[in-house]
């Protein structure tokens, strides 16, 4: 009959964590690792303290043996123990193989000024980075609003279409104008060939490049005027 013998558990230490961080490793793998090295370390830590909690009535026995026959032999005094130090978990290494999130903050519209900080979430093993962040006056802040508005509408203005009749125009500033100047010189009856958003060609009458025209331009009118939320 073979001796049966209990197989120990290999130890996963920190070290070996941030060889898989550095070795680009799943995350899935990563972070079973680090619970595996958290596990042991508080396992490590509860036996410390219990421990330390057993050995305290025993030091300070002698503590108060050691005073009290300092109290009566002053002459020849006796060394005092001290108590021992009470184990403390160091969460440094721990928190060091944390998953690293950056926190998204608009830096231009911040309105409080804070130094940049990590804070960490120890039940789901994350480290989240905050940027420094600076207090801009509101005046600062309508300004940038502004300017991302503007930004915001060019672009939408540049790609913007309208369809009239299953058929999409282009619909930007440009093409308002050579619509409108096409306009001018097309007869009630007369229709033109037109290149539309898709860069097919259609034949379009007056009517129909009308349509399209003043849907641009109502388009346009919407996107030119701010909602409150984007000033």
């Amino acid at each position: 009959m073979t001796d049966q013998f209990e197989i120990e558990q290999p130890i996963v230490s920190y070290a070996d964590v941030q060889q898989k961080i550095m070795l680009r490793h799943g995350q899935d793998q990563i972070d079973d690792a680090l619970r595996v090295a958290i596990e042991q370390e508080d396992a490590a830590h509860a036996a410390a303290h219990a421990a330390w909690l057993e050995l305290l009535p025993q030091v300070q026995a002698e503590i108060d043996e050691a005073e009290q026959y300092n109290a009566a032999n002053p002459d020849e005094p006796k060394e005092v123990p001290t108590l021992p130090l009470e184990p403390v978990l160091d969460m440094g290494k721990r928190r060091d193989c944390y998953r690293v999130e950056l926190v998204d903050v608009d830096l231009e519209l911040s309105t409080e000024t804070a130094h940049a900080e990590v804070i960490f979430d120890d039940d789901n093993l994350i480290a989240y980075h905050h940027p420094a962040t600076e207090a801009h006056s509101n005046e600062h802040i309508a300004l940038v609003k502004r300017l991302r508005f503007k930004e915001s509408r060019n672009a939408a203005l540049a790609t913007q279409t309208v369809e009239v009749e299953g058929m999409r125009f282009d619909a930007d500033e440009l093409s308002q104008q050579r619509m409108a100047r096409t306009l001018l010189i097309l007869d009630e009856t007369e229709s033109v060939d037109w290149v539309l958003s898709d860069n097919s060609v259609a034949k379009v009458n007056k009517v129909q490049l009308k349509a399209a025209c003043k849907l641009a331009v109502s388009q346009q009118t919407a996107l030119w005027i701010p909602n409150s939320s984007s000033l």
